[in-house]
């Protein structure tokens, strides 16, 4: 309902306040809790568990205080003749469906990571958690951003705007991820360190093999809102068990061939450029060749070029700044990443802005804004 309105700051304090609640959990609940000497609670691991509850808790009431002032009013009272709310119960069974598949993916691969060695299931779990970061920080969020918009042109029947929206959406979306996905593959030894000091070659060689999925997972979210947004969840869902059979075969076939939890992330990479892919063709097709313009490849041409060229910058700063393998804490590893990626978006926004990238005049006006507002 925030959404609807625009309303997005509670929405993303909310999860935040849930994860603080776990910390205090495994920080605090465990050690037991006492009051005035009397102890109420042994702690332990069902510490964590009362994190967890807190945590719920916190979400739940920073997301009732984000309806304060939008006009709604609970009833406890079901309007089963509201043509909406039929709408909700038609669409909702195929929504979850498409939900529980990635639920039974990430069973099969832990199964099959279980197979392949010691630490290959530990391995491909943090891998792909550093992999989700950016897809939920980019993906997720300009989705969730763009979708009330998107909702509400599909409402009016107003395709030209639709389109529009949605393809400014996805413009966004790859002129930041495709440089992201390229510097984290060249910095993915960075960023394994921050997670476990001195680092893990498989994770990172896990890593690196999910790159192409941060960048087609990031575009994935807009793609599937556009159909949502048109409440059409039945072409996502058989898109989705398509690819998922893809994945199935693709890492059942890269594991025979002994490619280990490499082969898994490869499977993962393959998937969702195939189910991004194939979502986008049904969606340009629908709108009668309309949404991805020869204006929209041409620029998709200059951000891969610019991407390129930070690529190749962001692997000449791994080498002046290469990672020893004394780089046992964050902090010998954080300035370094932290060099390395300022040096790679500069090249990046610089090399956009000379071929004229539409996307980077909002960020170059920004940084004017800040640096001369006083001036």
């Amino acid at each position: 309902m925030q959404q609807a309105v625009g309303r997005f700051v509670f929405y993303a304090i909310a999860p935040a306040l849930y994860n603080i609640g776990i910390i205090i959990g495994i920080l605090g609940f465990t050690n037991g809790i006492n009051i005035f000497g009397w102890q109420i609670f042994e702690g332990g691991i069902m510490g964590v568990a009362l994190g967890v509850v807190f945590g719920a808790i916190l979400q739940l009431i920073v997301s009732i205080i984000g309806l304060v002032g939008i006009g709604f009013e609970y009833e406890f009272k079901i309007y089963w003749k509201n043509q909406g709310f039929r709408k909700v119960l038609k669409t909702l069974p195929v929504r979850s469906i498409d939900q529980g598949i990635d639920y039974i993916t990430s069973i099969m691969n832990t199964n099959l990571a279980s197979h392949m060695g010691e630490q290959s299931i530990r391995a491909f779990q943090q891998a792909s958690s550093l992999h989700s970061m950016p897809v939920n920080l980019i993906g997720v969020a300009i989705s969730t951003a763009f979708f009330p918009k998107l909702s509400e042109e599909a409402g009016r029947k107003n395709e030209e705007k639709f389109r529009e929206t949605l393809r400014s959406a996805l413009r966004m979306i790859v002129w930041i991820s495709l440089p992201i996905s390229i510097v984290a593959f060249f910095a993915r030894g960075y960023v394994v360190n921050f997670i476990k000091n001195g680092g893990d070659p498989k994770i990172a060689s896990v890593l690196a093999c999910m790159i192409v999925a941060i960048f087609t997972q990031s575009l994935y979210h807009i793609v599937a809102r556009g159909y949502y947004a048109k409440q059409n969840t039945r072409t996502p869902l058989i898109i989705s068990i398509v690819a998922f059979i893809v994945q199935v075969i693709a890492a059942i076939g890269l594991s025979w061939l002994g490619f280990g939890p490499e082969g898994l992330a490869h499977a993962v990479s393959i998937s969702a450029l195939f189910e991004v892919a194939v979502l986008l063709w049904f969606e340009n097709r629908d709108m009668n060749r309309k949404l991805l313009t020869k204006d929209f490849w041409y620029a998709m041409l200059k951000m891969t070029f610019a991407s390129v060229v930070t690529g190749l910058v962001s692997y000449a700063m791994t080498k002046l700044l290469p990672l020893r393998s004394t780089d046992n804490s964050f902090l010998e590893t954080f300035p370094k990443f932290c060099i390395i990626t300022l040096v790679s978006a500069l090249v990046y926004v610089f090399t956009c802005l000379v071929l004229r990238v539409e996307e980077v005049k909002p960020v170059i006006a920004k940084i004017k804004q800040v640096l001369f507002k006083n001036l």
